[in-house]
């Protein structure tokens, strides 16, 4: 048994031509060139694996496999599929990114003594968001998590950084990363002789697209797909839908930039974020499946876009995991929330917002009044319980604290405590808003009020 790779630099490559066969347009098992061949999902279902492709190429030596499936069910279905077309050993598992559907029979490929390829920022968001997701799907019910018991995580073993190249007797099989795109570590996979390219997730076909990774770069990925159009690569392996060309690549640049045009533009008018996903349409996308995905692709545009739209002047230290969960506005008028959510605290919310100001000082009223208004707004009933005027580093401030309780407890219940503080600066008022919900554990809610509060207090003017 032979097994050779090569490490190298990225590389250029000329423009090919589309996809040509029409038997290409199918699910299941498709030869796509004369070594290569695709595991084209039949849909979108757990049961079918999420609609995750995956694959293979054969050489004399060995077997390489591009993704691993959803399941070992899954995983062994794929096996049985290539052991029908040969018993060459299979030597390499190239996991093309971390996500679940691509990367979790990986054991199964395991016990057939492969080797498993991937990314550095593969294996490392592997092990880290794995367990979550696992953990996530055993909270949803014993139906969801029935097809999950025997997944066994294998992380990657083998690392490569910016390409490799592996010889599998007679064809060779070449790695591309092109930097963060849909994750952090995405690989393409190239089979230069068969003019044939897996692309795992940085391209779908009829599928909404996952937008949401936390390691995800719309610039660079728009430039992925620019690199991908110009490969010398007849027929593209999405990482969900049919075989496709080059028609698949430039109907995602236009997915991609509908979404961030579109919630770029909500943003700088300060919609709220529930409003654009209610009403948000992408013009060409009728048809695609797992529309699901959208409402979480505006989310993520939302978290990417907000800091650098609104702008703001000022920093909180929020530890890591705080995350953007709406805002909008532009330098002179704006607002950002981010919040927490976790078994151990409950639910925690902290929301900036700013505005011009004339006002020479602050007194307590200020921050009464501003409660007030809020409360007018229709989201919360709010309950001062204290206010307080004391000094931060960069100045006066006041504050206020109590408990507050949703509106409409039918439709939004919630119920905990609060804490604001109001300060000028620069020519601004600016309002940190924080918020806690422990479900009703009143001891829990005064220490997270008390973490937020010092947080809040981190509020600085950057230079």
């Amino acid at each position: 048994m032979k097994r050779s790779i090569v490490f190298l630099a990225l590389a250029a490559v000329a423009a090919g031509a589309g996809c040509e066969r029409k038997d290409l347009g199918r699910t299941g098992l498709v030869n796509v060139g004369k070594h290569t061949w695709a595991m084209i999902a039949s849909g979108p279902s757990s049961v079918e694996g999420l609609g995750a492709n995956s694959g293979f190429v054969v050489g004399t030596d060995g077997v390489l496999v591009v993704d691993a499936r959803y399941t070992p069910v899954l995983a062994r279905e794929l096996l049985d599929k290539i052991r029908a077309v040969t018993n060459a050993p299979i030597l390499w598992v190239v996991n093309t990114h971390y996500h679940q559907d691509h990367t979790w029979g990986n054991s199964v490929f395991k016990e057939q003594g492969a080797v498993i390829v991937a990314h550095a920022e593969t294996r490392d968001a592997f092990l880290k968001y794995s367990p979550i997701y696992l953990d996530f799907y055993r909270e949803r019910g014993a139906e969801a998590f029935a097809l999950l018991k025997d997944v066994r995580f294998v992380a990657p073993d083998t690392l490569f950084s910016d390409g490799a190249t592996f010889d599998l007797g007679g064809v060779s099989v070449e790695l591309r990363h092109f930097g963060r795109g849909h994750t952090a570590g995405d690989a393409v996979v190239v089979v230069p002789k068969d003019r044939v390219a897996f692309t795992g997730g940085l391209l779908s076909n009829g599928y909404h697209p996952n937008l949401g990774d936390p390691g995800a770069d719309f610039d660079n990925w728009l430039k992925t797909l620019d690199r991908l159009r110009g490969m010398s690569v007849r027929r593209f392996v999405p990482g969900q839908g049919l075989v496709c060309g080059r028609d698949a690549i430039d109907g995602l640049k236009r997915y991609i930039k509908a979404v961030r045009g579109i919630g770029a533009d909500a943003i700088g008018k300060r919609f709220p974020l529930e409003e654009v996903v209610r009403t948000i349409q992408v013009p060409g996308t009728e048809g695609w499946l797992q529309p699901n995905i959208l409402p979480f692709n505006v989310q993520a545009v939302y978290r990417h876009e907000i800091p650098r739209i609104v702008n703001p002047d000022f920093a909180l230290d929020l530890p890591d995991e705080f995350l953007i969960l709406d805002g909008g506005g532009n330098p002179k008028l704006g607002y950002i929330r981010w919040g927490s959510q976790s078994k151990e605290k409950g639910y925690l919310e902290i929301e900036a917002q700013w505005k011009l100001s004339a006002n020479a000082e602050l007194i307590v009223q200020d921050i009464a009044e501003a409660v007030a208004r809020y409360e007018q707004q229709g989201r919360r009933l709010m309950t001062i319980e204290r206010t307080r005027r004391f000094d931060l580093p960069g100045g006066p401030a006041v504050g206020a604290m109590g408990t507050w309780k949703s509106m409409d407890m039918r439709s939004d219940p919630g119920k905990g405590r609060w804490s604001w503080i109001m300060l000028l600066r620069g020519g601004k008022l600016y309002v940190v808003q924080c918020a806690t919900d422990a479900a009703g554990d009143d001891a829990k809610e005064k220490r997270n009020v008390a973490e937020l509060e010092r947080i809040a207090e981190t509020f600085r003017l950057q230079k």
